[in-house]
């Protein structure tokens, strides 16, 4: 059996609305109030690149580390940090910046019937992603609030 195809992410066409394996994701903040109910929203969505880059680099393992309320992180579940690992999430996005800044990333994503998928990390958007990740994680941490992720 020879080496699989490879297929890579087309980033003109499949950004915010990817075909899969390909997918992308969502962040917010999560407010608990004093009875434990919790309810949230969506500040931003995550392409399909930062999405991938997050999974591919690592970050993901390491938010699923931190004190969960509803989780885990990824494979496009809904999830979401407690309010005490929100600081803890800034730091997580912050060296993820200074990691991958100027870099480039070929990344696998999946194998599936003999082929490969894989990105090519577009790294000017993912280090806009991040910088919004890190302001969101930033105000949730001054603010008592959790961090929603649909990774």
């Amino acid at each position: 059996m020879g080496a699989p195809e490879t297929y890579y992410f087309d980033h003109a066409e499949g950004a915010l609305n990817p075909s899969p394996p390909y997918c992308s994701g969502e962040a917010g903040f999560v407010w608990i109030n004093e009875v434990d109910e919790i309810s949230f929203d969506c500040r931003f969505e995550i392409s399909s690149n930062s999405l991938h880059a997050l999974q591919g680099h690592g970050e993901v393992n390491l938010l699923n580390a931190l004190d969960l309320t509803a989780g885990p992180i990824g494979g496009g579940r809904e999830a979401a940090l407690a309010p005490g690992a929100s600081e803890e999430a800034s730091r997580i996005f912050y060296a993820a910046d200074g990691m991958t800044y100027g870099a480039q990333h070929d990344l696998p994503v999946a194998e599936w019937k003999g082929v490969d998928y894989r990105i090519v990390v577009d790294n000017r958007e993912y280090q806009r992603t991040l910088s919004k990740l890190q302001f969101l994680a930033t105000t949730a941490s001054r603010q008592g609030h959790g961090i929603r992720l649909r990774l």
